[in-house]
């Protein structure tokens, strides 16, 4: 490859570093991502609670799971 082309590809690479680096703190600290993200975390706890429980133990495939 001719140096032009790396330069590119380092330039791009950077670009994007910078960008991941800069816009990840914007969307951690995103109040409706962050809601979506823990209703989706306590609707998947329940449902697991809800399987646990009202399958009992075990399934004609073995356990339901192995997380209590």
């Amino acid at each position: 490859m001719e140096i032009a082309q790396w330069i590119l590809i380092v330039v791009a690479t950077a670009v994007m570093a910078v960008a991941w680096l800069l816009v990840m703190p914007l969307c951690r600290n995103w109040k409706p991502l962050n809601d979506r993200m823990a209703d989706h975390a306590t609707r998947s706890a329940a449902l697991v609670r809800e399987c646990s429980t009202s399958m009992g133990c075990g399934t004609a495939f073995g356990r339901l799971s192995t997380i209590r």
